[in-house]
């Protein structure tokens, strides 16, 4: 199949995997992989019309120890202005406001998601819509972030230029998303596990278009101006909160350990945890 690429803009690529009912390619040229699948025009993000509290908790949850870790790194005894792209249900807005100092604004696609951000978390820092398509001040904000974000945008680069413009110099751009290294070798176990099934997508291919390593998404972000780039390690988010299972847990926090112990003994050369950069303007 030829799809062009996002990264480099080649249409030479292959089929590594295939879920279902979509092919998941590598480009030819600089390696970059992504799904076959289309994303609709009109895609406003993947929360239902109906959110129920007590159903999206566990997202918070999930995601305690890696915003704590994160914002006692990068907003303890500081101040500034924050930006958080694609802030889902605000968890990660609310968590800041117990930070004095800080100005936050968060912007997110999903009607749904910024109904449950102003109704059930009380925050009127929430916005509806596409950030890039905003009119923020240029040169403004001290941090920018986009959790598990990236993944799901099919073109990153008006989006990561846009961030680049209304970033000071010398603020920081943070992403979070998953690391192809080791999500494919999970996806091929599962599927030699389970095997194929429909409707199930072991690389969540129908929501994460491109699935970045960290050269494919170094490339993207000094296209767009960030040549100050670095990828650091925080504690894993715990996709097992809520589970009655205390080997799942111990298992992630292993894990966790273990990516350090790869990075440290490759100096940095091999990363197999979960892609965490920090980009500086």
């Amino acid at each position: 199949m030829s799809k062009q690429c996002v990264v480099c803009q080649d249409s030479h690529n292959k089929v590594i995997f295939k879920e279902f009912d979509i092919d998941i390619l590598k480009c030819q040229s600089c390696g970059h992989v992504f799904s076959s699948y289309q994303l609709d025009q009109n895609y406003d993000g993947y929360f239902p019309d109906q959110i129920k509290s007590e159903e999206q908790y566990w997202w918070n949850e999930a995601h305690e120890k890696i915003y704590t870790d994160f914002c006692n790194r990068y907003l303890k005894g500081k101040n500034g202005r924050l930006l958080d792209v694609g802030c889902g249900l605000g968890f990660f807005v609310k968590k800041i406001s117990s930070y004095s100092g800080w100005q936050t604004v968060g912007y997110e696609i999903s009607p749904s998601a910024v109904k449950f951000a102003r109704n059930k978390l009380k925050l009127k820092n929430v916005y509806l819509g596409k950030v890039e398509q905003s009119n923020l001040p240029k040169n403004y904000f001290d941090i920018i972030t986009l959790w598990d974000v990236i993944e799901h945008i099919p073109n990153p680069h008006p989006l990561i230029s846009y961030l680049h413009s209304v970033l000071k110099k010398d603020g920081l751009l943070f992403i979070h998303t998953p690391n192809i290294l080791n999500q494919l070798p999970k996806a091929r176990l599962k599927k030699l596990i389970k095997g194929t099934k429909k409707g199930v997508y072991y690389l969540e291919s129908k929501d994460h278009v491109n699935i970045y390593s960290p050269q494919t998404i170094k490339k993207v972000l000094q296209r767009n101006g960030f040549n100050r780039i670095e990828f650091v390690h925080f504690h894993p988010i715990q996709s097992m909160a809520g589970s009655k299972n205390p080997f799942s847990k111990l298992a992630k926090n292993w894990f966790f350990y273990f990516t350090r112990m790869v990075d440290n003994l490759t100096l940095g050369q091999v990363n197999v945890d979960n892609l965490f950069v920090i980009a500086k303007k």
